[in-house]
């Protein structure tokens, strides 16, 4: 099952989603579990220059899958993909990764197209984009601390080298020096990912044979119990942006009492998704700030010196807390349906298309990735094996299966009557609808007995019921009577050789995982790629996804209304989305 955990109108959509999207999605996904798996790695071991390194391996994956599919565009679409997948990750801090990794995309996109796909192109887009990550460091500093951070490092520059008798030199010596470091690293595994060639896979890797029972929401997806409020993003945002501006204005204790009650209401209302802000780390560099400070820039003169330098420094502890705990309230607020629905209305809708199918391959790839050892051993055989899964994947979402429209929703939340509302709309006349309808009555709060419906002639019979007498069949307190079974079986059945438009199945359950009901004539329709619209509870997704292999675009009931629903049908089962340009 596919769930992407941004809104309640979750996808799979590779039948629908154009080429280029489809591969951007596939590679995406591999970027995102190097980011998750080998990330976490290198940042908890405090590997130096982590983030240059993961940059690199960035620009490998990007420049040998665009080997794999040579096609302008996979580079930015890739890193967008990426990133957006790092918006929606339950990290607190979220805007600094998705900026660097769409950058790494853009530069190397502009290089190669610049070059016409020639060498020169991906060693220069190569060489900077593994460079970015050394400009938003020095960003993402100066923004944090403010400009008194350059003078703390301009006096620790010139101590380390009083010390190590290196001379005086120019500070910045030492940031040119990183630059040229980082352009020349970049450069050479640019280089040798273009020179790489990748070899056919001699067998199927055997994750693929395999099910994997991690889910994708378990590391990427939103905290479910996270209320969100627009009125609180834009609040957010203009006293960030505000204090930003103005904090300077503000005396010492005025500005730490603002930043105290902002910080305070902060922890209050994200308190659940701001636990990684919870380790020391954070409060030791800015423990370490003020007290550099006050030794550095206030000088050893006296203590009034000495005591200008912590206010310094306690002005930049000040300013980095409104920046860390501003952004990282942006970053959580940032995943509020209404917000994600917005881009999607404005023509962003075809990248949490192309984030739906990431989702899904995203177990797989994570358990390839996570053996670090044989990575470290044999790169370029696991990147070979990387690059052979991609193409596995990609041709199990280009296979021909039936297109399927599912709507989800747990017992009594509408799933029946918004079908029914949906074959009484004049838009979808022209349409031909088969299938069956199964509607309850109720008696006494709770639901007395089933009918199941011929949508083509309205006849309907008994399908199950709490009365006695007691049946074979049965599932939960209905016993489900063998004349209803068989009059949906004959209504599918036509459908099958009628060749509808669209087939309604209302509902798949416990009966046809257990091949029974309705399975044989479901079966028969899958083969047929047969458009459908299945309804089918929650808490059994997973089971029906599993045992019917189908291209499917899930609808939460809760979440959509019968307009949408024709726009789905119209869009997903009827035409095929056109191919944009790059």
């Amino acid at each position: 099952m596919t769930r992407t955990g941004i809104t309640g109108r979750q996808a799979n959509s590779s039948g629908a989603l154009p080429d280029i999207w489809l591969k951007a999605a596939m590679l995406g996904s591999l970027w995102a579990s190097v980011e998750i798996i080998l990330g976490s790695f290198l940042h908890n071991i405090h590997m130096p220059l982590s983030g240059t390194f993961l940059a690199a391996l960035g620009v490998i994956l990007m420049i040998n899958g665009y080997q794999l599919w040579p096609q302008p565009g996979l580079f930015w679409r890739t890193a967008l993909v990426t990133a957006t997948m790092k918006s929606i990750s339950p990290s607190a801090v979220i805007f600094g990764p998705m900026v660097g990794i769409f950058m790494e995309g853009l530069v190397l996109e502009l290089f190669v197209r610049l070059f016409r796909g020639r060498w020169p192109g991906f060693i220069l887009g190569g060489a900077l984009a593994v460079s970015w990550s050394l400009f938003q460091k020095l960003f993402v500093l100066l923004m944090t601390y403010g400009p008194d951070f350059v003078k703390l490092y301009e006096q620790l520059y010139f101590m380390a080298a009083r010390t190590l008798q290196l001379g005086t030199g120019v500070p910045f010596d030492l940031v040119k020096a990183i630059f040229v470091i980082d352009l020349s690293f970049g450069a050479l595994v640019a280089a040798l990912a273009f020179r790489s060639k990748k070899s056919t896979p001699k067998s199927k890797p055997d994750l693929l044979r395999q099910d994997v029972g991690a889910h994708p929401e378990n590391f990427l997806a939103a905290t479910v119990a996270q209320p969100y409020s627009l009125s609180l993003f834009f609040l957010n945002l203009l006293i960030l942006f505000g204090g930003l501006t103005f904090l300077d204005e503000l005396s010492l204790p005025q500005g730490s009492a603002v930043i105290l009650v902002y910080v305070t209401l902060n922890i209050a209302r994200y308190a659940r998704s701001l636990k990684r802000l919870q380790r020391p780390q954070l409060w030791l560099q800015l423990m370490a700030i003020m007290a550099l400070s006050g030794l550095l820039l206030g000088g050893w003169q006296d203590q009034a010196a000495i005591l200008n330098g912590l206010q310094a420094g306690l002005g930049m502890a000040i300013r980095a807390l409104l920046v860390i705990f501003g952004f990282s309230a942006l970053s959580i607020e940032f995943r509020n349906p209404v917000i994600i629905d917005w881009f999607s209305r404005r023509g962003m809708g075809i990248v949490f298309e192309a984030l739906s199918v990431s989702f899904e391959v995203l177990p797989r790839l994570m358990k390839l990735v996570s053996a670090k050892q044989r990575i470290w051993r044999h790169p370029f055989q696991a990147l070979n094996q990387f690059l052979s899964t991609l193409e596995l994947l990609l041709a199990e979402h280009t296979a021909e299966l039936s297109r399927v429209i599912i709507l989800s929703g747990e017992q009594g939340v509408g799933k029946t009557n918004l079908i029914k509302q949906l074959l009484a709309c004049p838009e979808l006349a022209d349409q031909k609808f088969s299938g069956i309808l199964t509607e309850g009555t109720w008696q006494e709060n709770q639901r007395d007995h089933y009918h199941t419906f011929d949508l083509e002639t309205g006849a309907s019979a008994l399908l199950c019921e709490r009365a006695e007498p007691v049946s074979k069949i049965r599932s939960g307190p209905f016993n489900f009577r063998e004349d209803g079974i068989v009059f949906g079986r004959d209504v599918l059945d036509q459908a099958v050789s009628a060749k509808a438009s669209v087939v309604i199945i209302d509902e798949i359950g416990h009966l046809e995982l257990a091949d029974q009901g309705w399975a044989a004539p479901l079966k028969q329709l899958v083969d047929l790629q047969q458009p459908m619209i299945w309804t089918v509870r929650t808490s059994l997704l997973d089971q029906v996804v599993a045992k019917w292999p189908v291209k499917y675009r899930l609808l939460d009931t809760k979440h959509t209304d019968v307009d949408e629903l024709i726009r789905q049908i119209r869009n997903f089962l009827i035409t095929e989305t056109a191919e944009p340009g790059p």
